[in-house]
């Protein structure tokens, strides 16, 4: 396994720590759909930056490749951020909210992915699952 192997781990770790850091961190006297707005207006412009840097064809010939799920996962991301940021006012510890919410998270995920995707589901699986359910009570 190589560095372009575990380099998009890297950077999904650093950046998780820096996405429940400033969820937790903004203010509470501002709607938080408001603020999905201006960040994702941020991420718009940092995504087409990037974008133009990474590939050598114009936007008018990728477009064509944008489908529903590009869409769909719009929508649910607001969810995602939306629910940390209510998670976080609601008076969640920024050391459980992640935590709890990415092991049920897992956990239906690989329901999900045996049966949508046709996943193997093994015993070191289902001895997993339930390590994470024994760390939802311990963590409690």
């Amino acid at each position: 396994m190589s560095i372009p192997y575990f380099l998009p781990l890297v950077i999904v770790i650093f950046c998780n720590i820096g996405y429940h850091t400033f969820s937790k961190s903004l203010p509470s006297n501002i709607n938080p759909f408001i603020g999905l707005a201006a960040t994702y207006g941020v991420a718009f412009v940092g995504s087409l930056f990037l974008f133009l840097l990474t590939k050598d064809t114009l936007y008018f010939n990728q477009k064509v490749n944008i489908n529903k799920y590009n869409l769909l996962l719009g929508i649910v991301i607001i969810g995602v951020e939306g629910g940390y940021m209510l998670m976080y006012r609601a008076g969640w510890e920024i050391s459980k909210a992640s935590v709890i919410a990415n092991i049920v998270v897992a956990i239906l995920l690989l329901v999900m992915g045996a049966i949508v995707f046709h996943e193997s589901v093994d015993l070191k699986k289902v001895v997993g699952i339930l390590f994470c359910l024994l760390g939802i009570a311990w963590i409690k």
